[in-house]
């Protein structure tokens, strides 16, 4: 009777269902359980589903038509039903990172996060197949990115050698204009591609702060061997070209620091940090391993 009543109102099969990875372990009546829980959405063409930065309060079933995802670095995809959208979100409370767009007339329906978590404390057994199907879409998607990470990195060391390359045909070259010009550019793209300038965003579990002056802890944004970016609380932010002087607090151990801020952007501060003495660099480079770990699949 369930798995009836589940197929009429979805439109979907329990086979059809357990093909979506994040249902494959469920069993019959687990899958009418969360099948009663689903709600029409609105579905017409054009209608956005959600904004980048909107509150994940809810996961997605298409069951028919298309739902494009726009991301903002301009990457798109573009999903066809039967399809799970926006899962990981709904369940952690993260803030969505990406556009969706009903790309036509569309069959989709949505959970509210909150209703399924009531399920799961009702129904501890199904709570735990689906955190294990959770798991494991996690796991492959750190690893995909990990892959592309690798990637990228090896077409980085490819385009500074290159560039490197570049910048001393030019110094071994007659100079003219043009060279003086380019291998200034080239000069800079080096300095920015290096390693140590990489910028990390503190995660929950592992915060920093900055406290500039006497002023008190402000929470940083992106922090790396060369700049760090905080959120300027309560005072009146530096201006572009200040030169600041404070410490940093990550999650334990306190660096000073000083530097010149880049900018300013609302309460944002950017500052280019000055050389730390070799102690304070290590305490840095172990509290950026740390955060770098968190992404590491081993």
């Amino acid at each position: 009777m369930l798995v009836n009543a589940m197929n009429k109102k979805l439109g979907m099969t329990a086979e059809e269902l357990r093909a979506i990875p994040l249902l494959r372990s469920m069993s019959n009546d687990q899958l009418a359980q969360v099948a009663s829980l689903f709600e029409p959405a609105k579905a017409a063409k054009g209608t956005t589903l959600f904004e980048i930065g909107d509150p994940a309060q809810a996961l997605y079933l298409l069951v028919e038509g298309e739902v494009t995802l726009h991301r903002t670095d301009e990457e798109t995809h573009r999903l066809t039903g039967p399809a799970i959208i926006g899962e990981l979100g709904a369940l952690t409370g993260l803030c969505r990172n990406s556009r969706a767009v009903i790309g036509q007339e569309a069959k989709i329906w949505e959970i509210k996060g909150e209703l399924l978590l009531e399920l799961f404390v009702d129904q501890p057994e199904l709570a735990l197949r689906f955190e294990q199907s959770l798991l494991e879409m996690a796991g492959d998607k750190i690893q995909r990115d990990q892959l592309r990470l690798i990637d990228m990195r090896t077409n980085l060391i490819r385009t500074q050698k290159a560039m490197k390359q570049m910048r001393d045909f030019l110094l071994e070259s007659e100079d003219t204009i043009v060279s003086e010009k380019l291998h200034g550019v080239l000069d800079t793209l080096i300095r920015q591609n290096r390693r140590v300038n990489y910028r990390v965003e503190p995660p929950p579990a592992l915060t920093a702060t900055a406290r500039v002056a006497k002023g008190k802890n402000n929470p940083v944004m992106e922090i790396s061997r060369s700049h760090v970016s905080y959120k300027c609380d309560g005072t009146l932010p530096p201006k572009q070209g200040d030169r600041v002087t404070g410490v940093l607090n990550l999650s334990g151990p306190e660096v000073p620091f000083s530097g010149k801020v880049l900018r300013t952007v609302k309460s944002r501060v950017d500052v280019e940090l000055d050389l730390l003495m070799d102690e304070y660099v290590v305490l840095l480079e172990g509290y950026l391993t740390r955060i770098q770990m968190l992404d590491f699949l081993v």
